[in-house]
């Protein structure tokens, strides 16, 4: 695999937030029931699995599975857009896409594990610079991801390789990214923090947990699975497939 031009992931991100602006109503009608699912397994855990160990943690990664291989194709497959019983699904890819991000998270207890072993406190600078270091080890794998969404190789060489080369790049769009998400809950919290000068706690709450749930955290996390399609689309590239696979 070789880069036949310079890739700015900032224009990926860009591109990225407008097409999910352009798409919003798919979106939300697929994000939603996803995030309400999760929110019900969050109840049923506190309520009546309590014995259940990471039943929660499995069955939400298996959720987000079936919402992030859904808008990966949808963000890149036309033919997949202009379908309409194209939809959320649970088959082998979704499977896969759930194995892979338990993996991050049990990689991320290792080695938490280890570095609270070797010393590592629980001040502010100390968990700053673990996330850091979890992210400067994740990063290069993070193609695996609209990989296995658009049954694409999973050239982890190559992938790797591709993130290192535009690793200062990238690291600044995260950057980028992680201020608008800042400047949205400012956003939200301007019209709670008018609830709350008018007497209204419990509905300044109400209206956090809706904007949040059911709108802020639907488009950041779409605007990331868009990101991540197009950026692996401009720079790994799309290899022709089998489009009458079976889901």
């Amino acid at each position: 695999m070789e880069i036949t031009h310079t890739v700015k992931p900032t224009a990926c991100l860009l591109e990225a937030f407008r097409f999910v602006i352009g798409h919003r109503w798919p979106c939300l009608f697929r994000a939603v029931p996803v995030v309400m699912m999760t929110a019900l397994i969050a109840w049923l855990e506190t309520n009546i699995l309590a014995a259940a160990d990471y039943f929660r943690l499995v069955v939400n990664e298996i959720l987000y599975a079936i919402f992030s291989v859904y808008w990966h194709r949808y963000t890149v497959f036309k033919f997949e857009r202009r379908n309409p019983s194209f939809g959320l699904h649970f088959g082998l890819r979704e499977i896969k896409f759930a194995g892979a991000m338990l993996g991050y998270v049990l990689i991320t207890y290792v080695l938490a594990k280890v570095y609270v072993a070797s010393g590592g406190d629980g001040s502010s600078a100390s968990i700053m610079l673990f996330v850091t270091l979890l992210c400067l080890c994740f990063m290069p794998l993070m193609f695996i991801f609209p990989a296995i969404a658009l049954d694409q190789p999973l050239a982890l060489k190559d992938f790797a390789r591709t993130v290192i080369d535009m690793f200062l790049p990238l690291v600044g769009t995260f950057l980028l990214a992680l201020v608008a998400v800042v400047g949205l809950y400012v956003l939200i919290y301007m019209p709670m923090l008018l609830l709350i000068l008018m007497n209204k706690p419990d509905m300044a709450g109400i209206l956090f947990f809706v904007l949040s749930s059911f709108l802020i955290m639907p488009f950041i996390l779409a605007v990331f699975i868009s990101f991540l399609s197009i950026l692996f689309r401009e720079t790994v590239g799309i290899q022709p497939i089998n489009y009458k696979s079976s889901y």
